[in-house]
């Protein structure tokens, strides 16, 4: 059955969700944590991902999920009336961040006369924290927006696809800029981190 979220303000909740995920690419390395609605969503998507998508879907835009079922189609296309395409086509591609590194081949990544119609990566994340966790990657982040270099911890985030990642935004000012999402498992907060295609990524394992 289709669920359609009526908790969800459309005025108010995108907007401060907007300003919260903007923060985020344009202080790289900065975990900005999105003001939780009541929703329920299908499995394959978390509750970040979905604010995501509330505050930048529209009718005007189209989106490609990787790997999931029609139930998130359905529920994507039902809450932002966003159209859901083939991923060479889509602005918006939500992924998880285990994906193969494969998957980055299809990403539009905009072209020298327009690079600015290169699509956004969504990555769903199992932990996004500013402090060490056990069996995941450290991130530093380096860049404009970054004052000197930023660290991130992450897990479930698929190192071959931040070394994909790093090759497509190697011939700037094509590339792809991403959102990486996650809900703490503790308390259920959604959490975003923008890694701008201007940011340079190092990764180590932890």
């Amino acid at each position: 059955m289709m669920v359609r979220e009526t908790g969800y303000d459309e005025v108010r909740d995108a907007q401060r969700h907007f300003r919260s995920i903007l923060d985020s690419l344009a202080r790289p390395g900065v975990i900005s944590i999105l003001d939780p609605v009541t929703l329920a969503p299908p499995p394959r998507l978390n509750a970040a991902s979905v604010l995501v998508a509330f505050s930048l879907l529209d009718a005007d835009v189209a989106f490609h999920l990787v790997d999931m079922t029609a139930s998130e189609d359905a529920y994507l296309r039902a809450n932002t009336r966003a159209a859901s395409t083939a991923i060479e086509d889509a602005q918006f591609v939500f992924a998880d961040g285990s994906s193969p590194a494969q998957m980055l081949e299809g990403v539009h990544c905009g072209s020298l006369t327009y690079p600015d119609t290169a699509a956004t990566l969504i990555l769903q994340a199992e932990t996004l924290s500013s402090v060490p966790v056990p069996a995941g990657l450290k991130l530093t982040l380096t860049g404009p927006g970054v004052e000197t270099q930023a660290f991130v911890y992450v897990r479930q985030l698929n190192p071959d696809l931040l070394l994909a990642l790093q090759a497509r935004n190697a011939e700037f000012p094509l590339g792809i800029d991403t959102i990486v999402t996650c809900d703490d498992g503790r308390q259920g907060i959604p959490r975003v981190l923008g890694i701008p295609r201007t940011t340079a990524v190092r990764w180590e394992h932890r």
